[in-house]
């Protein structure tokens, strides 16, 4: 299969990467079992065609991220004062409305697509505060916040390019920005304790 050291490489780091935030002890012994099966889905012939065997077996180097993100201990630091669930609630209202609104835009002109990053900005919206809800792990929800901003991002943007004259589209890509970036050094604070 053509890029197949490079394909290895890439589910081996992933896997590497999952076998850190494991305890020391068992690091190595998982690293070799998890990366023993990496070239095994790789080379499996009943798996056609061999693009969906790569798929199968990246997906499986990150499903050893998610599975070591979800283990006792390695869940989601709690701040003060997000005990409410009226915000999620309203989020969950607000990205559906805007997802039916995205769907629609979408039917009516499906070749146009923004409506597509605009449809996708909505899911993330939506996803965001039922991950709250199901308590995922740290990394899942930096994943939907950051999806979400850059899929904010580019559909600000696209709009500023299609009206250069109008400052809103520049402040609103400049606070999307802001906002990110927020997100990630609070992540961080509330992580390490350091900014």
């Amino acid at each position: 299969m053509k890029g197949e050291r490079a394909l290895l490489r890439a589910g081996e780091y992933l896997v590497g990467f999952a076998c850190r935030r494991l305890p020391p002890e068992i690091q190595g012994e998982r690293y070799r079992e998890w990366a023993a099966e990496l070239p095994a889905i790789l080379h499996d012939r009943e798996i056609r065609p061999a693009p969906y065997r790569a798929v199968r077996m990246l997906g499986y180097a990150a499903d050893t991220l998610r599975g070591t993100g979800l283990m006792p201990g390695r869940g989601r630091p709690r701040l003060a004062g997000t005990a409410s669930p009226l915000w999620p609630g309203l989020l969950v209202v607000a990205g559906s409305v805007a997802v039916v609104w995205d769907v629609r835009d979408t039917v009516r002109a499906p070749g146009h697509w923004v409506n597509y990053v605009q449809l996708a900005w909505a899911l993330f919206l939506v996803a965001w505060p039922i991950s709250q809800y199901a308590g995922s792990t740290v990394r899942m929800t930096g994943l939907i916040v950051i999806g979400g901003g850059l899929a904010g991002l580019v559909v600000c943007i696209w709009t500023a390019v299609q009206a250069p004259g109008d400052w809103v589209n520049y402040v609103s890509v400049f606070l999307l920005l802001v906002l990110v970036l927020v997100w990630y050094l609070v992540r961080r604070w509330v992580r390490t304790g350091q900014a």
